[in-house]
Order: C-alpha cells, then structure tokens, then sequence
C-alpha cells in the first residue's frame, strides 16, 4: 500500500515539473497519508477502504498543486518580490546581471512590507520575515525549513505542503492562514494568534499549543501526535478525520461542542475545564 500511495503522490506532480521545496513536500505528504492509512487500518477498515478514505481526506491536494508555480525559483524570485527588497538583496539595481543569481535561502527580509508577495516554490530555508507584513503572502509549496516568522503579520497567508519544520511562528499573527498539508515538526508558535488558522492534512507530531487561545483552528485530517494543548483554551475547533487519542490536552479549557467530539474520539481529557 505504500507505494499505491507514493504514486498517488508523483500523479499529482506529475504535471509540475520539479520546483525546490518538491522533495520534502512529497515526503510530508507520503508521511501524512500512511499514517492516516494506519489509523483507518487500525479502526478496522480494509486496505482498499482505508486507501479510498484516506485520499479522500486530502482533497485540497489538487489545490496545492494548481498554485505551484511552472516558473524556476530564480525566474519567480525575479517576479514577485518588491523591487526595494530585490535591490536591498543584492545592493545593487535590479539591472545588475548577477540579479538573475539572487539567492533568498537564508535571507534577511525582516521589518519589511511585504504584502501580497508570491514565494511559492521558493527555497527560503532559514531565511528571516521577523516582524514582517506578509498579510496574504504565498508560500505555497516553499522549502522553509528553519525559517523565522518571528511577531510577522501574517494574515490570511497560504502555506499549503510547505516544508515549515524548525520554523519560528513565535508572536505572529496567523489569524485565517492557511497550513494545509505542511510538515510543522519542531516548529514553534508559543504566542502565536491563531484565529480562523487552517492546518488541515499537516503533520503537527510533538507541536506545543500549551497556553494558546485557539478560536475557529481547523485541524481535520491532521496529525497530532504527542501534539499538546496543555492549559489551552479552546473554542469551535474542528478534529474531523483526525486521530485525536495521542495528543495531550490536561488541564485545557473548551467548549461543549469540541468536548463532546473530543470525547467521543477518545481523547484523553484530564483535568479539562468546559467553558
């Protein structure tokens, strides 16, 4: 079943060509689906009813992949950033010949307006946005892998199957973004705001939400793995499809409606005050 599932995976890039972040997009996503497949498998399904169902869960795949751009990383990086923060990389104009060679792994663009920018595909591996405006930014499909978001603006920005471990969300503003199918292992977002975040189809295995306020997150056909939500409070948080027995939520503070889903999942729900 494995590889039924890891060409699934290649069908849907087929189409694509190769773009930086495609190698640990396509491995998040394989780790994503065979664990849903396990899951089902343990509830008792059978290969193909598991197989069937856990393809299903990931519908927004095709999104992802119609918003991964044909263009290189070079071309794209030469198109969507604002000219002030392309001069400011090289420091020189934009007419400089080494432009076509800007390298945005592990660049420095924080404290700068960054609304609306496209970086989708982009390898932006370490690269810096603390205190940033990229309020409806583009990463989708991005290689961000220790990346720094640091206090950044960030509404509405789309993240869909980017690669986001170690990244740094602390103190952001991530109210409606959307974080479908990304790999988060070690990432943090102690502080983070998280109204109305989407983090449907994503690996959140081991995160920390201990202490958040979370409102309206959407965690459907996650992975949430010794993910924990110690002391949080939660208010209409949806779990559709997700396995939700191995995460930790002692003490945490929430609605009826999320308790009695939780409960009826079999969530562990020690010391768990309802609002």
């Amino acid at each position: 079943m494995k590889e039924k599932l890891q060409k699934f995976l290649n069908k849907a890039f087929d189409s694509y060509g190769e773009f930086p972040a495609r190698a640990d997009v396509t491995q998040e996503l394989f780790d994503i689906l065979l664990e849903k497949f396990e899951d089902l498998k343990n509830q008792g399904k059978t290969d193909e009813e598991a197989y069937q169902a856990t393809i299903d869960s990931f519908g927004d795949v095709a999104e992802i992949m119609e918003n991964v751009p044909h263009t290189s990383a070079k071309r794209r990086a030469e198109t969507s950033l604002p000219k002030r923060v392309m001069e400011g990389l090289l420091g020189a104009g934009t007419d400089d010949p080494k432009f076509k060679d800007i390298v945005l792994k592990m660049a420095d663009l924080s404290n700068t307006d960054l609304r609306g920018a496209n970086f989708s595909g982009s390898d932006l591996s370490k690269a810096v946005f603390d205190k940033s405006n990229l309020t409806e930014a583009k990463f989708i499909g991005a290689a961000l892998k220790g990346a720094s978001f640091r206090d950044a603006t960030l509404i509405g920005a789309s993240f869909y199957g980017s690669d986001l471990r170690d990244t740094c969300f602390e103190g952001a503003n991530l109210t409606n973004a959307k974080l479908k199918g990304a790999g988060l292992q070690r990432a943090l977002l102690a502080g983070a705001k998280l109204v109305g975040a989407n983090f449907s189809g994503s690996d959140l295995g081991g995160i920390s939400f201990d202490n958040q306020a979370l409102e309206g997150v959407i965690f459907d056909s996650s992975s949430l793995k010794k993910t924990s939500f110690r002391n949080a409070t939660l208010r209409d948080i949806s779990f559709h499809h997700t396995a939700v027995k191995h995460a930790i939520f002692d003490g945490a503070s929430m609605d009826k409606v999320t308790y009695a889903i939780l409960k009826g999942a079999n969530a562990t729900l020690n010391g768990v005050t309802i609002l």
